[in-house]
C-alpha cells in the first residue's frame, strides 16, 4: 500500500501528463481565407532556422512581449516583427508574428483562431513544441507559456495555423464558416482583437 501512494504521489507531480489531451494540429490546406494577409508570417516562418528554443528563452520572450503595450494596428496585416519591437506594442498578430520570429525555432506555428469559442472576434497566438509538449505562447494575454494540456476545452480554439513547413486548417473551422455566412461577408472582418 505505501508503495502504490508513493507511484500515485509521484505520478501526480510528475512534469509529464498522464492523460494528455490531444493537440489538434490541423491538416495541410492549400488555401486559407486569411492568405492575402499572411506575407509577413509567411516570410518570418520560412527564414526560421531548424534551431529549438529553450523553455528559459521562451519565458524571457513572453515577459518582454507581454510588456509591450497593446496597440490596435492594421486589421488585417500584421506589422513586421522589427516594427513591434521598435515601437514596444502592437495587437495580438503583431505580437504573434515578433514571438515567431525571436523565437527562432522552426517547431512554431502562427496560430488564427479564437479565444473562447463563442466569440465573434479572432485572436492570434503561437503553439510551440518542447520535449514532447505542445505550449500556447499568447503575450497579448499571458506571462507564460501554457501547456496545450491544462487549457480548457472551448479556450484556444485554433482555425487556422502558418508553419514553416506549411498552413493548416484545423477542426474547428467550421465554427468560423458558419459564422461568416450569417454575419459578415468578409471572414477576416472580425480579426480586430
Amino acid at each position: 500500500m505505501k508503495l502504490l501512494n508513493i507511484a500515485l504521489a509521484l505520478l501526480a507531480t510528475s512534469a509529464i501528463p498522464v492523460f494528455a489531451a490531444p493537440v489538434d494540429l490541423g491538416s495541410t490546406a492549400g488555401y486559407t481565407p486569411y492568405d492575402a494577409y499572411m506575407r509577413p508570417v509567411k516570410r518570418v516562418l520560412c527564414a526560421m532556422p531548424a534551431s529549438k528554443a529553450s523553455m528559459d528563452r521562451v519565458e524571457q520572450l513572453m515577459r518582454e512581449g507581454r510588456s509591450f503595450r497593446y496597440v490596435h494596428s492594421d486589421p488585417y496585416n500584421p506589422a513586421l516583427p522589427a516594427d513591434t519591437a521598435r515601437r514596444q506594442g502592437g495587437d495580438c498578430k503583431d505580437k504573434a508574428l515578433w514571438l515567431c520570429d525571436q523565437l527562432q525555432d522552426s517547431s512554431a506555428r502562427f496560430v488564427i483562431g479564437k479565444m473562447k469559442r463563442s466569440s465573434s472576434v479572432t485572436h492570434a497566438w503561437v503553439m510551440w513544441q518542447n520535449e514532447g509538449r505542445w505550449f500556447i505562447l499568447d503575450c497579448t494575454l499571458n506571462w507564460r507559456p501554457i501547456p496545450v494540456e491544462n487549457v480548457a476545452k472551448g479556450d484556444y480554439v485554433p482555425l487556422y495555423s502558418f508553419a514553416k513547413n506549411g498552413t493548416y486548417r484545423h477542426a474547428a473551422t467550421s465554427l468560423m464558416l458558419a459564422d461568416s455566412r450569417t454575419t459578415a461577408s468578409d471572414p477576416v472582418a472580425a480579426t480586430r482583437r
